[in-house]
């Protein structure tokens, strides 16, 4: 209903405009009679909403997105909720409500941020840029309002978590159902007029890219497809859980989950993500062969099922490009797959291009970086930027290698910090799992911790952990692995 809505709203901007105020009131309205409800909202939108533009309001040329509408509303309510603890002199309640996990590393981390934005400032960085640059840092205050309302359950947290998997079980088979419908309708003759407004609706909300490669095959990326892979190790998880303890009659669900997220990793085509699930799958199977080496048999047939589910979802790619009616205008097979790995094209040029250049700002100022909104100067091959600018120079202060941007932004200290709160959340990840204990809560936390390597390894080649949809998720990991507590995720 969601990008109904949001296709509507790129059609008719009054619609588009409409449902921002109308998700964003009722935001608030639920967040003031329970916040989690807000909470909830939240994270529905940043599951599937890709870069937050599903709705945007615009103003004098400054557009506002639903994401951060969402964002300030909820934080505002937490706000509100604490000053009614402290006007009401509750001091334990408003300390009990603050307990957040790991927080000298949180502090540490949000130290490091602020520095990033006022060195910037004495840099001279334009003020716009550190603007932009910045905002995304400012999702880890989602801590804030989550940790409120887990400490707020108390033993009832698990409830909280079964409505979080919800979500995420809901977000997730959608963006799996969008993906493969957009390649169908891509590869496909449905008309120039219907591909050109569903194409533009897709680059202008951000929900996504569609790119048709020198292979003759429609790509279909979509920066959400991230939780898709976290899905995958959820799903893997899960199947090894029900085949340990014998409960037969949900496999099936689990399998075509497991079949539908491999084909959208397929056929996103994105080499970030497939080195990214190649190693988180590494960590998984490492991790459950050292804590489960008794059930090493049912292991093994749980990588079988893993393996044909990728077999088959290579096949299910095929049958939706190939299938005759309406004209098929695409082109693949499994050989495209190995070509796209290890051919090269505009993209992966122009970021080879940034690489020199960005490591020499780096050495600059390599301890305390150039602060939010440093720019670096390189040559891309990107055809965009080469239709403004035919000598393809181009400027940006938004990088591809996640890390050497972090690096950069908060120099190296900021980085070593961020790199050690990671590490403690799989030091404590593994903590739960060290002993050998057939539950779910360790299945779920191995697939979670390889969802955290999975995001890792993809963050060298794309921006995700300095953005929303991994800064969210490395939020949601460190609160489930100090809580330590069992979520709903079969009921």
């Amino acid at each position: 209903m969601a990008e109904i809505l949001s296709f509507s709203g790129f059609v008719y901007p009054v619609v588009r405009e409409a449902c921002f105020f109308a998700i964003l009131i009722l935001t608030l309205v639920l967040s003031l009679q329970k916040l989690e409800y807000g909470l909830l909202i939240l994270l529905g939108e940043l599951f599937i909403g890709s870069k937050g533009y599903l709705f945007y309001f615009e103003q004098g040329g400054l557009a506002v997105s639903i994401r951060i509408a969402l964002f300030l509303a909820v934080l505002s309510v937490w706000l509100a909720k604490m000053i009614v603890f402290w006007a009401k002199q509750d001091w334990r309640a408003a300390a009990d409500k603050l307990k957040l996990p790991y927080w000298q590393y949180y502090a540490l981390l949000g130290a490091a941020v602020i520095w990033g934005g006022v060195n910037g400032y004495w840099q001279g960085n334009e003020f716009s840029n550190i603007f932009f640059d910045a905002n995304s840092w400012l999702y880890w205050l989602i801590i804030l309002p989550l940790s409120f309302v887990i400490n707020e359950h108390g033993a009832e947290i698990n409830k909280f978590w079964g409505k979080i998997a919800a979500i995420f079980s809901a977000s997730v088979a959608w963006i799996i159902t969008e993906t493969l419908l957009l390649l169908f309708f891509f590869s496909h003759n449905f008309g120039a007029a219907a591909a050109q407004a569903v194409y533009k609706w897709v680059r202008v909300t951000g929900v996504g890219e569609i790119t048709f490669t020198p292979l003759g095959f429609y790509r279909i990326f979509i920066q959400s497809q991230l939780y898709i892979l976290v899905g995958l190790f959820i799903f893997i998880s899960l199947l090894l859980y029900l085949q340990l303890v014998n409960k037969r009659s949900l496999l099936i669900y689990y399998f075509i989950s497991l079949l539908g997220g491999m084909a959208v990793i397929l056929a996103s085509f994105s080499r970030s993500f497939w080195l990214g699930a190649v190693v988180g799958l590494l960590c998984f199977y490492a991790l459950i062969f050292l804590r489960f080496y008794k059930e090493w048999r049912t292991v093994i047939w749980n990588m079988a099922l893993t393996l044909s589910a990728a077999a088959l979802a290579v096949g299910l790619i095929f049958l939706l490009v190939r299938f005759p009616y309406p004209e098929s205008i695409a082109n693949f097979s499994p050989e495209l797959l190995a070509q796209r790995a290890l051919v090269a094209e505009a993209g992966v040029s122009s970021r080879w291009n940034l690489l020199p250049p960005l490591l020499r700002e780096i050495k600059q100022a390599p301890i305390f970086g150039k602060g939010f909104g440093a720019t670096v100067t390189y040559k891309t091959q990107d055809p965009r930027i080469l239709e403004q600018n035919p000598t393809g120079e181009y400027t940006t202060y938004a990088f591809e290698w996640g890390y050497l941007d972090i690096w950069l932004k908060l120099g190296l200290l900021g980085l070593v910090v961020y790199l050690i709160l990671l590490g403690k959340i799989i030091v404590a990840g593994i903590k739960i799992i060290k002993n050998y204990e057939l539950s779910i809560t360790n299945l779920m936390t191995v697939g979670l911790l390889s969802g955290l390597v999975m995001v890792m390894v993809t963050s060298f080649f794309s921006p995700y952990l300095n953005h929303p949809l991994g800064i969210g998720y490395v939020v949601l990991i460190s609160l489930f692995i100090e809580k330590n507590k069992k979520p709903r995720f079969l009921s």
